[in-house]
């Protein structure tokens, strides 16, 4: 009784497969597919993509016959499109446009085919990014995702960046960068720029060079290493001055913009604790607190002599406001807490902890854009404050590593894997 079973079900098998053929076997070896747009472009949500978003579907044993019927179908993102559906002139070409939508940073448009008889060819999709506000877009394109620093000027209306090796200067919109080339742009390693606007980098050969007019053009300090062909640590205080460390050289730092350099003297204790923060407080004394633990000091004398002032923890970021109030970020058990001083340092008070996944060293930690300061705890996520006295949790990522604010205050996080930055585009700024 089994063998009779078994070939009756090959049979009906066969006449199945004979009456409704595998058409992604069959039909579509004689089909071409493709939209004519660029996938993955960048445009705001609500934005049309380009002109209009053309579809080329064509049956390539009879290319002059406008037999195929295409449906557009938004599958991601809650957009638009002006026509729903059509057939492909004789040139295998139907036109659309698409308004993409709020819903979602990936945005997908679908083709589906048919032929003439109804028949379903295949699917075809076409997605593109809509930048939101008020909402983290997560990005991992090219250059924007690597970047490791940026210099913004809200009075001159520009943003310059840095990712690997090359210099970018913020486009027409927030999350467009074009490069920068200058033939003195060589291995480019970090990127500041000082209260007057002037614009330095670094190279990674140790190279220190310049730009006075918003990067357009470049010119070449004296290296303050010049037996070191290796990159250096280099920090502008708020004085304007620019410092310079490496490991196996004394500090150095430049008050004409990096023309001349002056050491400080040999066996200098802020040495020890590695390239950090310089200010400059209003009696002329100069504050330094070094990348590792606890060292926090004080100059009277330009850097000749220090004191050392203690602080509570294993502290690892100082920041000075304008009243010359101390900020400083300090390491617990478990916890990461601010302090506060209002007398130079002889006494800190807590502000606030967090318990973070994990501990680094800190690069832009304290950030204004209007009248908030954001403050990016690595391992833990991002503050908000008025005045630095109150906060409040703004985003919790444990994967944050750094912060940068362009000059229309759009919010970019930094992740830790070296490919993925966040946008935020804050509405009402």
């Amino acid at each position: 009784m089994k063998k009779p079973v078994l070939l009756i079900a090959v049979f009906c098998i066969i006449i199945s497969c004979a009456k409704y053929p595998d058409p992604e076997v069959k039909l579509v070896k004689n089909y071409s597919f493709s939209f004519y747009n660029q996938t993955g472009q960048k445009f705001l949500s609500g934005d049309m993509v380009n002109d209009s978003v053309t579809f080329y579907a064509i049956d390539s044993n009879n290319p002059q016959k406008d037999s195929v019927r295409v449906l557009f179908e938004v599958v991601k993102g809650g957009g638009s499109v002006t026509v729903p559906s059509g057939y492909t002139n004789k040139s295998g070409l139907l036109s659309t446009h698409w308004k993409l939508g709020t819903q979602s940073f990936e945005q997908k448009l679908r083709a589906i085919t048919y032929d003439t008889s109804g028949n379903y060819l295949t699917s075809t999709n076409l997605t593109e990014y809509g930048f939101g506000e008020n909402v983290w877009d997560t990005c991992t394109f090219s250059p924007d995702g690597s970047m490791t620093g940026m210099v913004a000027d809200t009075n001159s209306r520009f943003t310059l960046m840095i990712d690997n090796n090359q210099i970018y200067r913020e486009g027409a919109r927030y999350y467009l960068w074009e490069p920068v080339s200058d033939p003195l742009l060589v291995s480019p390693r970090t990127l500041m720029m000082d209260s007057k606007g002037i614009i330095y980098v670094s190279t990674w050969t140790g190279e220190l060079v310049k730009s006075m007019d918003r990067g357009n053009s470049w010119e070449t300090c004296t290296k303050p290493f010049p037996d070191r062909p290796y990159y250096f640590y280099p920090y502008i205080s708020n004085d304007n001055y620019v410092w310079a460390f490496a490991w196996d050289h004394p500090i150095k730092y430049s008050k004409d913009g990096g023309m001349t350099w002056t050491d400080l003297p040999d066996g200098n204790p802020v040495a020890a604790g590695g390239f950090g923060d310089v200010y400059r407080l209003k009696d002329g004394s100069l504050l330094y607190h070094g990348s590792g633990c606890c060292s926090l000091n004080r100059s009277f004398d330009n850097g000749l002599t220090w004191t050392k002032i203690e602080t509570p923890g294993y502290s690892i970021k100082i920041f000075i406001n304008e009243k010359e109030e101390f900020f400083l970020v300090s390491q617990g058990p478990g916890t990461i807490v601010i302090y506060k001083s209002t007398d130079y340092g002889q006494t800190f008070s807590p502000l606030y902890s967090v318990a973070p996944k994990f501990v680094t060293d800190m690069q832009n930690t304290f950030n204004k854009q209007g009248s908030f300061y954001y403050i990016i705890l690595p391992g833990y996520g991002i503050l908000k404050s008025p005045d630095l006295n109150t906060y409040e949790v703004y985003w919790v990522n444990n994967n944050l590593n750094n912060l940068f604010i362009d000059h229309n205050g759009v919010l970019i996080a930094k992740d830790w894997n070296m490919n993925t930055v966040y946008y935020r585009n804050n509405s009402g700024k």
